[in-house]
C-alpha cells in the first residue's frame, strides 16, 4: 500500500519521536496561549486581529478533537501551521519585531505535524518571510540577519536530530526483531507479522528442528552448539530464495514461511534443506541433521493453525527416526 504524503496525513505523517503524541501536546499548549492574544488585542481595540485568532483557535481545537477521536483532520496540519505563521507575520508588521520569536516554535512544530521534507519547506518559507517582514518593520539589518541564521540553525538541528533518532529507532527495531546469535528474525517478529497479516494470502510453512541438539551441547559444549546454530541458519538461508522468511522460534527450532508456494514445492525446498544440512561440514566435526514438518496455509487467519499442524508433522518425523521431512499428504522417502 502506498504511503500517503505528509501534507495529506497531517498528524500521522512523521515517524520519529512518536510525533502524533507530541503534536497533540503542542496543539494543547497553543490553545492555552492564543486566548491571551485574543483578550490582549480585543482590549487594544484591534478586533480584526482578535477575531482572526478566535477563528484560528476554533480550527486548532477542531483538529485536536478529531485527533483525539482518531478521525481524519478536518483542516490539514500544514494549513493550520501556515495560518498560525500568517498571524505571526501580522503581529511583526503591526506590533514590532518581538513577535518574530514565535517563528521558532512554529518551525519546530512543523517537524512534528508534517513529514520531514514538508517541514523543511515550511521552515524555509518561515525564514524568508520572517526575515523580510522583520527588516521591513524595524529597518534593522543585523537583527533580521541574526533572526534568519538562528532559524536556519534550528531547522538544521531539528532535521539532524530527527534523522538520528529515526536511525536509532530502526536499530532498536532490528535488535527487537532479530535473533542476535543466528541473525534470523525471532519469534517476536513472527508474531508481529502474523498480527499485521504480513504472510500474504497463502503459502507453505516449514517447522525445522535440529535432531538431538541437547546431546550435541552435552558432547561438544554450548559454544560449539552456538556455532552449529549459526551454521544451520546459514545453510538454510543459502537454500531459500528471496521472499522466503526464516525465523528462529526458540532454542533449536526454526520456522520458514514460503510465500505463494504450493505444498509440493514446499516439500522439495524442505527436502533440499534437510539434505544440505546433513551433508554440510559442521563445527567440531559434529554430525548434524534436522527434522522438518511441512504444512500449507491458505489464508492469513490459517497461519496459527498451520504452525500447530506443522509441529505435529515434525513430531511424526521425530517418531519415524529423525532426519526426515514429514507431511501426511506428501510422503518423503527415508534418507
Amino acid at each position: 500500500m502506498a504511503v500517503k504524503s505528509g501534507f495529506i496525513n497531517g498528524f500521522k505523517a512523521p515517524g520519529a519521536l512518536g510525533a502524533p503524541l507530541i503534536a497533540k501536546y503542542i496543539t494543547t499548549i497553543t490553545l492555552l496561549i492564543l486566548p491571551v492574544a485574543i483578550v490582549k488585542y480585543a482590549i487594544k481595540g484591534n478586533y480584526g486581529l482578535s477575531a482572526y485568532f478566535v477563528a484560528l483557535s476554533a480550527i486548532i481545537a477542531l483538529d485536536l478533537w478529531a485527533h483525539m477521536k482518531s478521525r481524519s483532520l478536518p483542516i490539514n496540519a500544514v494549513m493550520v501551521l501556515s495560518a498560525v505563521h500568517f498571524g505571526d507575520l501580522i503581529l511583526i508588521a503591526g506590533h514590532g519585531v518581538s513577535s518574530a520569536f514565535w517563528a521558532f516554535p512554529i518551525t519546530i512544530a512543523g517537524f512534528f505535524f508534517c513529514a520531514h521534507w514538508t517541514a523543511l519547506v515550511l521552515g524555509a518559507v518561515v525564514v524568508v518571510l520572517d526575515v523580510a517582514v522583520s527588516y521591513w518593520a524595524a529597518q534593522d539589518f543585523w537583527f533580521s540577519f541574526r533572526l534568519g541564521m538562528a532559524l536556519i540553525t534550528t531547522i538544521l538541528f531539528m532535521r539532524y536530530a530527527l534523522v538520528t533518532i529515526g536511525r536509532l529507532q530502526a536499530q532498536l527495531k532490528d535488535t527487537l526483531n532479530y535473533d542476535a546469535l543466528t541473525g534470523c528474525r525471532n519469534r517476536r517478529a513472527f508474531m508481529a507479522l502474523e498480527q499485521k497479516g504480513g504472510f500474504g494470502s497463502g503459502g507453505v510453512l516449514l517447522f525445522v528442528d535440529i535432531d538431538h541438539f541437547k546431546e550435541i551441547n552435552d558432547r561438544y559444549g554450548h559454544f560449539a552448539g552456538d556455532d552449529i546454530l549459526r551454521c544451520v541458519a546459514a545453510q538454510m538461508r543459502d537454500v531459500l530464495h528471496e521472499g522466503s522468511m526464516l525465523f528462529r522460534i526458540g532454542g533449536e527450532e526454526f520456522a520458514i514461511v514460503l510465500l505463494n508456494l504450493p505444498e509440493d514445492m514446499g516439500m522439495r525446498v524442505a527436502e533440499r534443506i534437510r539434505r544440505v544440512i546433513s551433508e554440510a561440514a559442521m563445527p567440531a566435526q559434529a554430525r548434524v541433521t534436522v527434522s522438518i514438518g511441512v504444512e500449507r496455509y491458505s489464508a492469513h487467519a490459517d497461519l496459527g493453525a498451520a504452525l500447530r499442524r506443522a509441529d505435529d508433522h515434525l513430531y511424526m518425523a521425530k517418531q519415524a527416526g529423525r532426519n526426515r521431512v514429514m507431511n501426511p499428504r506428501h510422503v518423503s522417502p527415508a534418507p
